[in-house]
Formats: structure tokens, C-alpha cells, sequence
């Protein structure tokens, strides 16, 4: 096999852009490069077709190879084996991301399902994959025993966030180290899928905001239900409760409906999002439908809610699952210092992970602005604590973050282990309290989603947020099982 270009002058390019998916032709940096088919191969060796190798088959001899599994060198016992390393960032190139799927497709990957779901974990990883990772609390990622040859795909991939990408060429009988920070998620959805993502907006949090500061393009917003665009605002309160809006919460212009008429009215309003954020309001929730979220996350919906929105589960149906002991009201902690949980396989990723983007100080996370509202104990078995206040704090060990499955009582396969659907995580860290969005905590002019929301880097707290973000949109599994690839 011929490399008419050296690694050196290879780059990634995105696949989102090409008129055809299958059959790929382009110029990369001065390289010639070759078409690449998903289809099969019959001039490859060992593949039974017409060419040198091929003829008739013996009936018990393995299936023939197909496509990019065919296009393997043999690298002999002296050198070493093919691979891809890189990293993998945020969509906005700035921190790299654990627990994202890295794999090379054997075929066109199917579209991705639109909204709450069922799915297994495999079923959204698709495109018959040859080689398979999972990338570390650092975004790392090796890809072993890859194809060699001009234009392999790569698609990265956690939950419905996914991007396909082409790499020119890579080498054989070599590590091809991807050049950094030429990986990322989609920021748009020319560059790839972006789950379909449903925001109620409060006036005592901005989560809203976070999700232009990890790299989304404003273009995606849409008022409301309709418009083309991945992230969908809806109002909520403003200070003092009450779902019906109020000039303490933050708007699209044209402005978006109210939260409690049009998003959460029903089970079948919240249904055509793959997530729902709900944005402190600055009050106990009200004119909640309980019976409507919780049946979306059992249904495999994933909800995000910060603060005050513990009203809605301290009651109802989902006060009746012993997820926490509650502590009604503001809960004011001030600003302290919090210790990461590490008891389980994700907490001491997230430990190691907040330690490589910066956001550690002295082994632990400075949070402003803190709250108590719930307590996980052991008692609380469906639930799982993630962040607690340290020693130093008003109230030590106050479960800043919990996540839990649903449904709890999901029934168990043959391996003994619960085929969950849906996630609910509950965090009483505030991204506004840290960000400067709508002028910085001037909460009486007016505030535009999402023009009103400012730029610039991730605050500790808001790097947090950000792990646990990406971690709703992946696979639903028990905490206590470290992650696996769900395909290969």
C-alpha cells in the first residue's frame, strides 16, 4: 500500500460538511489522497474476492474481511502495531473530556434518535466500529490495530453528542499522535449531533449561560418548542417562585413561553428532549407537574436542577424514593471549599479530572455562593453523592451534587445488574454565582438568552458543572461499575 502524504502535513477534517458519507475524495494540506469505500474489498488479501488472494472459499474458512478491516499492514513481530492517540476537548477546545467513545467505523453510522428514549447503550453507537476507546480523566485516547491508508474515519461520541471526522492519512506500523486540540465535540450542528436540550431559565442561576462557555454556538438557541436550533429556552421565575415567568428571569427575544405551560405541562411536552436544565429560580419551584418529570426520566429522560428546584423532588413521586434528607429554604453556605467523593469509579475520575483542568485547590473544589439543601447517606440507596462540604464548612459533609437512576426500582437483567433508562442529577452549585452573565449579578435590567451571556473561560465550580454535563448525556449504568466501552 502507497502513503503518498507523511503524517506531518496530515489534519483531521470534518465529515459533517460532505455531500456523501460513504464515498470520500479530498485534498488535505498538499497531500493526495485516496478514496475510501465502507464497502467490501475484493482485492484485499485473505478477502475471497477476484484479486491476488482471492478464488473460492473454503465453507468453514472465516467470513471475508469487509472494508476498512481489510485495509490492515502486516507490521511483523519488530515493529510496532498501528494506532491513533489524541485528545479529546469540549466543543470549545479548551478542556479534554473523560468517558467519550473513540472509534473507527466499518460502515455509515446511523442517524441518532431525537429525544427521552429507552436505548441501550450500544444502540447509539453505531457503524459496525473495528477499534474501539474510551478516553481518561486527561481526554486521552489509543486507538490499537487500526486501518492504515489515506482517509480513515473517526467518530467521537458521548450519548447524542457526536462528531465524525476524516484523518488523511495514517501511517502503518506506528503511533499517528493526532495533533492537539484537533479534536473536539460539535459546537454547531454542520459540525456533527448535539443533543436536543431543553432550558428553563430561573432568576438565581444562569445555566442557561454554561453551555455557551463550553463551546456552543449561539445560532443554536430557539425560543421555545419551535425553531431548528439544539438548545430550546424556556422561562421560568424570577426571585419569589412561580412558573409563570416574572422580570427576574432571563428571556429570548422574541421572547420564549413559560416553563410551567409549555415544557413541563405534560410528560409528552417534555419528551422530545434528550435533557432537561432547570435554572434556579430563586424560590421553591411551583406549579410543578412531578408526575410529568418523573415520568420522562423513567422514560429515559436526563434532568439537570439546581437549587431551589429541590421542590420538586422532596414531594411527590419522587419524594417517595428516599433520594436524600431535605432542608427546605435558601441554605446559604457562603463560599467554601468541598471535598470530591471518590468512593466509586466516576467520583475519583472526577477528582483526577477537575485536577487536570486547574480547578483544585489544595485537593479541593472552591465553590461561591454554596447551598445546603439535601444530605446522601448510605440510607439513601438509589442516590449517589458526588460533591460534599468539607470540615471547614457550616455544614460539613453537605451533599453539594447527588445523581441518581431512574427508574430506582429498574429491574435486574441476568447478570444481576438494573436495566435503567433515564438520570436525574440535583446540584446546589450555582453557575452564576461565578460567571459575570447579563452584566454580573444585576438582575433588574434586561436579559437576553443568549446574548446576555458572557464569554471567557469556565470558573472552578462551572468546570464541575461541566463534567457532570457531559456525564448526564453518557450512558446510563450503576454507579458502582467503572465504564466500558459499550461497543468492540
Amino acid at each position: 500500500m502507497s502513503h503518498s502524504c507523511p503524517l506531518p502535513c496530515s489534519r483531521l477534517l470534518s465529515r459533517a460538511a460532505l455531500p456523501y458519507v460513504s464515498t470520500l475524495l479530498l485534498i488535505a494540506s498538499g497531500c493526495s489522497v485516496h478514496n475510501v469505500s465502507y464497502g467490501h474489498n475484493p482485492n484485499a488479501p485473505d478477502a475471497g474476492g477476484t484479486g491476488p488472494g482471492g478464488g473460492d472459499s473454503d465453507a468453514s474458512a472465516p467470513p471475508p474481511c469487509q472494508g476498512l478491516a481489510c485495509q490492515h499492514s502486516n507490521c511483523g513481530e519488530n515493529q510496532a502495531p498501528t494506532s491513533i492517540s489524541g485528545v479529546v476537548y469540549d466543543p470549545a477546545g479548551n478542556n479534554p473530556l473523560y468517558n467519550v467513545v473513540v472509534f473507527i467505523p466499518n460502515s455509515t453510522p446511523q442517524p441518532l434518535p431525537s429525544g427521552a428514549s429507552c436505548d441501550t447503550c450500544a444502540s447509539l453507537y453505531t457503524g459496525d466500529p473495528i477499534a474501539v476507546a474510551l478516553t481518561d480523566a486527561a481526554g486521552k485516547f489509543t486507538l490499537n490495530n487500526v486501518p492504515d491508508g489515506n482517509m480513515i474515519p473517526l467518530v467521537v461520541q458521548i450519548g447524542k453528542w457526536r462528531r465524525q471526522l476524516v484523518i488523511p492519512t495514517v501511517v502503518p506500523c506506528q503511533n499517528n499522535a493526532l495533533p492537539d486540540k484537533s479534536v473536539r465535540l460539535p459546537r454547531n450542528q454542520q459540525e456533527g449531533d448535539i443533543p436536543r436540550i431543553a432550558i428553563s431559565t430561573g432568576g438565581a442561576d444562569t445555566l442557561e449561560c454554561l453551555l455557551v462557555r463550553v463551546g456552543i454556538d449561539r445560532t443554536e438557541y430557539s425560543a421555545g418548542a419551535g425553531g431548528t436550533g439544539r438548545i430550546h429556552i424556556f422561562q421560568g421565575s424570577g426571585r419569589g417562585g412561580g412558573g409563570r415567568g416574572g422580570s427576574g428571569a432571563p428571556n429570548t427575544s422574541p421572547a420564549a413561553p413559560s416553563s410551567d405551560a409549555a415544557l413541563w405541562a405534560s410528560q409528552a411536552d417534555l419528551m422530545p428532549y434528550d435533557m432537561v436544565l432547570l435554572s434556579c429560580e430563586g424560590a421553591e419551584t411551583t406549579g410543578m407537574n412531578q408526575a410529568a418529570l418523573h415520568a420522562y426520566a423513567s422514560g429515559g429522560g436526563r434532568v439537570f436542577a439546581s437549587h431551589f428546584h429541590y421542590a420538586w423532588f422532596n414531594t411527590g413521586p419522587y419524594g417517595a424514593e428516599n433520594l436524600a434528607t431535605w432542608f427546605p429554604g435558601s441554605g446559604d453556605l457562603g463560599n467554601i471549599n468541598a471535598k470530591i467523593v471518590t468512593s466509586f469509579p466516576k467520583g475519583m475520575a472526577l477528582d483526577q479530572w477537575l485536577g487536570n483542568v486547574n480547578a483544585l485547590s489544595n485537593g479541593e473544589l472552591p465553590i461561591s455562593a454554596a447551598r445546603h439543601n439535601a444530605s446522601v447517606s448510605a440510607a439513601n440507596t438509589p442516590s449517589q453523592a458526588w460533591i460534599v462540604a468539607d470540615q471547614n464548612s457550616p455544614a460539613p459533609g453537605a451533599t453539594e451534587y447527588f445523581s441518581f437512576n431512574m427508574p430506582t426500582s429498574a429491574p435486574v437483567d441476568d447478570a444481576g445488574v438494573r436495566n435503567y433508562c433515564g438520570r436525574v442529577v440535583f446540584s446546589d452549585l450555582h453557575v452564576g454565582a461565578a460567571s459575570g452573565d447579563y452584566g454580573g449579578g444585576g438582575r433588574g435590567g434586561q436579559q437576553v438568552v443568549p446574548t446576555g451571556c458572557a464569554s471567557g473561560m469556565l470558573s472552578p465550580q462551572e468546570k464541575a458543572l461541566e463534567f457532570m454535563l457531559f456525564d448526564l448525556s453518557s450512558c446510563v449504568m450503576p454507579d458502582d461499575m467503572a465504564p466500558q466501552p459499550p461497543i468492540g
